[in-house]
């Protein structure tokens, strides 16, 4: 056994960047024995964030959703400012399923805890340390994108837009968001002023939120992925030739299958973690997809060359949002699954006494069964439904190309 100090700071490494943009949404994940509990204010102050958060966000939507309903009157004004509106609702929909998964998401960290506490093995913590490395990077690389895209979006281009007059000789400043307020005008100072900055930081929250729940799943199944990868060590270890007594052999063979059912187990307890809000969010940023692709091709007509980069940067960070969830996925199945299925059945059994050779039954037969992750049980995550949503945006890109020219 490893000592408490070395596979803390070790889980600290792999977790940490996700815990602290969890906590700023007020959700707070134990990954510590001595973070079990938590005083009343500390309690109070986490529900008053969510809360926070919840208005923030809500001050984007019910706005905005006023703006398209009772402001615009054309079907081509509505579908070009309900971008926004409908990716802040489909952020609250993933923050509300995210809030619900906590006591889940905890079940799923003890595992990934007595994982790193039991790692023993020079190999094993090897491996473990590689996979949290890559789930690290692609936090940032997820993050970076989000920020990144949400600073240009809504902080930045509606600056540079300057003042925009249209008929009857009536000055606006843009604003990020589309809204309409029953009680005020959001034009007049200061008002103009708070508007803007709240909507920027509901931006914050919302890119928060998108970059928490990518940054979980990459964590989660990465870590499936590198016990997979010591379960492939643990099964060769298995069937190596030695003069080992039966009892060591069965002992290789009993640590083999219950590492085994330990993965699956977690495997289990992950997807019923993330289905919910995998389903959302590929669902959701495919709809984002077809909206920002239309809205590009008409700017594009009006020659906005401004607004047609803001909304490309915006469509290339949900893109690439897709694709990280439909990688490790992909990951998951092929580079991992298959190769614990193909070792299976692959191993030197001979090398075992004609007395142990039972024992590789149960190995083999768990090994060929699917392991998956998939979103709400409707689409797997894989490079193949990565491809879909590619394919069906190119043919919804063809079909409003094929209008536009008619």
């Amino acid at each position: 056994m490893c000592s408490k100090e070395t596979y803390e700071n070790d889980l600290r490494y792999a977790i940490e960047p996700n815990r602290y943009v969890l906590l700023s949404l007020g959700i707070r994940i134990t990954y510590q024995q001595v973070d079990k509990r938590e005083s009343f204010l500390l309690k109070s102050s986490r529900l008053l964030l969510i809360l926070l958060n919840f208005v923030i966000i809500l001050y984007v939507v019910i706005p905005g959703f006023l703006h398209i309903f009772l402001k615009e009157t054309s079907t081509y004004g509505k579908v070009r400012v309900i971008q926004p509106i409908l990716y802040s609702s489909m952020t609250l929909a993933k923050y509300t399923v995210l809030l619900f998964c906590i006591e889940r998401t905890n079940i799923c960290l003890k595992y990934v805890i007595e994982d790193w506490k039991n790692a023993v093995d020079t190999y094993i913590r090897d491996t473990m340390k590689k996979k949290a490395l890559i789930g690290r990077r692609f936090f940032i690389i997820c993050g970076s994108l989000m920020y990144g895209s949400g600073i240009l979006f809504r902080g930045i281009i509606p600056l540079t837009r300057g003042k925009i007059t249209i008929n009857e000789n009536l000055t606006i400043r843009p604003l990020p968001c589309p809204c309409y307020f029953i009680f005020f005008d959001p034009q007049l100072s200061p008002a103009y002023e708070i508007v803007y900055f709240l909507q920027c930081l509901s931006g914050m929250v919302t890119y928060s939120i998108t970059t928490a729940v990518c940054g979980l799943a990459a964590f989660l199944i990465l870590h499936i992925c590198g016990q997979l990868e010591i379960l492939v060590m643990l099964m060769e270890r298995m069937v190596e030739k030695t003069n080992l007594p039966s009892e060591k052999v069965n002992a290789k063979i009993a640590l083999a299958v219950e590492h085994q059912i330990r993965v699956r187990g977690f495997l289990r307890a992950v997807e019923h973690t993330l289905q919910q809000i995998c389903l959302i969010e590929i669902m959701g940023c495919t709809l984002m997809v077809c909206l920002l692709a239309y809205n590009i091709m008409t700017e594009w007509t009006n020659h906005n060359l401004a607004i047609v980069f803001m909304y490309s940067i915006a469509l290339s960070s949900i893109i690439c949002n897709i694709f990280i969830l439909c990688y490790i996925g992909e990951q998951l199945t092929l580079q991992q699954a298959e190769k614990v299925a193909r070792t299976s059945c692959t191993l030197d059994w001979y090398n075992l006494p004609s007395k142990e050779l039972s024992g590789l039954v149960l190995v083999i037969a768990i090994s060929n069964r699917p392991m998956k992750i998939t979103a709400g049980n409707i689409v797997e995550l894989s490079l193949q439904t990565f491809g879909n949503v590619s394919n069906f945006f190119i043919t919804y890109t063809y079909f409003v190309v094929g209008i536009d020219d008619t």
